[in-house]
């Protein structure tokens, strides 16, 4: 599924989850690094692990998003991004502030991003859809505003939350 935004300046801005054959500026993931998780199948090698670790644990304790060194993968920026846990209608808020805080983060490092990977729904069995109105709620505010660098948002799903997630679009987005 592929959908086109438009910011105040006219830039355009493309959501997608066809991601498998995209290549990203940059990933963001939740801040796990123990067991079979998105971050350790980056292949993370620049970094030492326990660096990594750390700046896991960091990123659970502040509740905020963190920028990986430069060279934590040699073509990507990695950003950890904490994980809303509760599907309580409250989560949508905080999806939102954490989704608010990576698309600024994303165009504050050096270069800014253009392409961004959202991993975090990519390996859920249940689909979360208060955290994706999250998600969706931030890019929405970036059309009233500046989408900046960033051209592509690609949000990895599996195949079968795709009907939910386009019935999320259509919410966020009508009137739009």
């Amino acid at each position: 599924m592929r959908f086109s935004f438009f910011d105040k300046n006219g830039r355009v801005l493309l959501l997608t989850t066809e991601v498998r054959s995209r290549d990203f500026d940059a990933v963001t993931c939740s801040p796990r690094a123990d067991g079979f998780t998105v971050l350790n199948s980056l292949g993370i090698a620049s970094i030492a692990q326990a660096q990594i670790l750390s700046a896991c644990a960091e990123t659970i304790r502040r509740n905020e998003v963190c920028v990986l060194p430069v060279g934590a993968l040699p073509d990507c920026r990695v950003f950890l991004t904490p994980t809303v846990r509760s599907l309580q209608p409250e989560s949508r808020i905080e999806a939102r502030r954490l989704m608010d805080d990576l698309f600024l983060a994303s165009q504050a490092v050096n270069p800014p991003v253009a392409s961004l990977l959202i991993t975090h729904f990519a390996n859920v069995r249940l689909y979360p859809d208060v955290h994706v109105l999250g998600v969706l709620d931030s890019l929405k505010s970036l059309v009233g505003r500046s989408f900046g660098c960033l051209g592509v948002v690609g949000i990895q799903l599996r195949e079968e939350h795709q009907k939910d997630f386009l019935a999320n679009v259509n919410e966020v987005f009508s009137g739009a």
